[in-house]
C-alpha cells in the first residue's frame, strides 16, 4: 500500500514541476524581430546578426543616415562585419555617394583597407570618376599599398580634383615621400598646379614638410625641360584645358613659397572632398 502511495506522490510532484515549467515558458516574451528603426544602432555596434535579419526582412541596404549610405556609415563606425555583410549584398550600390560626393571606395582608400577595396572594385566600384578620386584619398593619408592597387586598376595618376588638386599634391600634404615617388614613377607631373596656383611642393610646405617640399621642387625643375620640349611652337600660346602654366625655372622656389602662404593647413582646408573628410582617426597623415 505504501508503495502505491509513494508512487502517487512522485507522479504528482512531476506533474507539478511540468506545470511550473510550462507556465514559465509561456510567460517568457517572444524573441523580437530586428527593427528597421534601430538599423543605425545595429551598424554602430557592428551587430551583424540583427543586420542580417533586417536585410532578410527586406530592408534596403542603400538607405542613408544623415546623407551617409549604410556602407559608408559602416566604415565611419569601424563596423567591419556589417560592412562585409552589406558589401556582399547584391542589392547594395557600391558607387553610392554621400552629400560630399564621396564613395565607399574612397573611404576604403583613405583608411587603407586594401582587401576590402579590391573586393569592392571586383563588384564594380569605380576607380576613376570626375572630381575627387580614390587615388586622391589614398595619397592624402599615405596609403601606399592601396595606391598601388588603384594604379594597377588604371587609376588616372594626374586626375584633377574639383579645384585642380592632383594625387601628387595630396601626397605632398601627407608628408609621404614614398607615396610621392610611387606617383611620380606612375607618371605624375610635379609641375601641375591647382586652380589656386599651388603645386605639390607648396602643399608639402604648407604641411611643414620642408625636406619633401625641396625635393619636389628639384624633381619639378628637372622635369621641366622634357615638358618644354613638347610645348606648342612660339606664337601659339594656348594652354591645354585644365593645365596651369609652368612656372619659369628662374624662381620655382619663390613661387612655391608664395603659394604655400595661400595653401590651406592640414587641419582646416575648405576644399570639400578629401580635405573635408573627418573619419575618426583617419585624418592624421603618416610621418615621412
Amino acid at each position: 500500500m505504501n508503495r502505491y502511495r509513494t508512487s502517487y506522490r512522485v507522479d504528482r510532484a512531476l506533474a507539478g514541476l511540468g506545470l511550473t515549467l510550462a507556465c514559465a515558458f509561456s510567460a517568457a516574451p517572444p524573441a523580437q524581430a530586428a527593427r528597421p528603426a534601430d538599423a543605425w544602432i545595429y551598424v554602430a555596434n557592428d551587430n551583424v546578426g540583427e543586420m542580417k535579419a533586417l536585410l532578410a526582412s527586406g530592408w534596403n541596404p542603400n538607405q542613408k543616415n544623415r546623407g551617409q549610405p549604410a556602407l559608408m556609415q559602416a566604415v565611419r563606425d569601424g563596423a567591419w562585419d556589417v560592412f562585409d555583410l552589406l558589401a556582399a549584398d547584391r542589392r547594395t550600390d557600391v558607387n553610392a555617394t554621400n552629400g560630399s560626393d564621396e564613395t565607399p571606395l574612397m573611404y576604403l582608400a583613405l583608411k587603407g583597407e586594401i582587401r576590402r577595396a579590391e573586393a569592392l572594385i571586383a563588384r564594380g566600384a569605380q576607380v576613376n570618376r570626375l572630381g575627387w578620386t580614390p587615388l586622391h584619398y589614398a595619397a592624402s593619408t599615405g596609403q601606399l599599398e592601396t595606391a598601388k592597387l588603384l594604379l594597377s586598376k588604371q587609376a588616372i595618376v594626374n586626375a584633377p580634383g574639383p579645384d585642380g588638386t592632383t594625387p601628387l599634391m595630396m601626397a605632398g600634404r601627407s608628408g609621404s615621400r614614398e607615396m610621392a615617388q610611387l606617383l611620380l614613377d606612375a607618371g605624375a607631373d610635379p609641375t601641375n598646379r591647382s586652380l589656386a596656383g599651388l603645386d605639390a611642393a607648396a602643399w608639402a610646405r604648407s604641411a611643414k614638410q620642408e625636406a619633401l617640399a625641396q625635393w619636389l621642387e628639384q624633381v619639378a625643375k628637372n622635369h621641366q625641360p622634357s615638358r618644354a620640349s613638347s610645348s606648342p611652337p612660339a606664337g601659339d600660346g594656348a594652354q591645354p584645358a585644365g593645365v596651369a602654366a609652368t612656372p619659369p625655372d628662374a624662381a620655382p622656389r619663390a613661387q612655391s613659397e608664395q603659394s604655400a602662404q595661400q595653401a590651406p593647413g592640414k587641419d582646416g582646408p575648405s576644399l570639400g572632398g578629401v580635405s573635408g573628410v573627418r573619419l575618426n582617426s583617419y585624418d592624421d597623415p603618416p610621418k615621412p
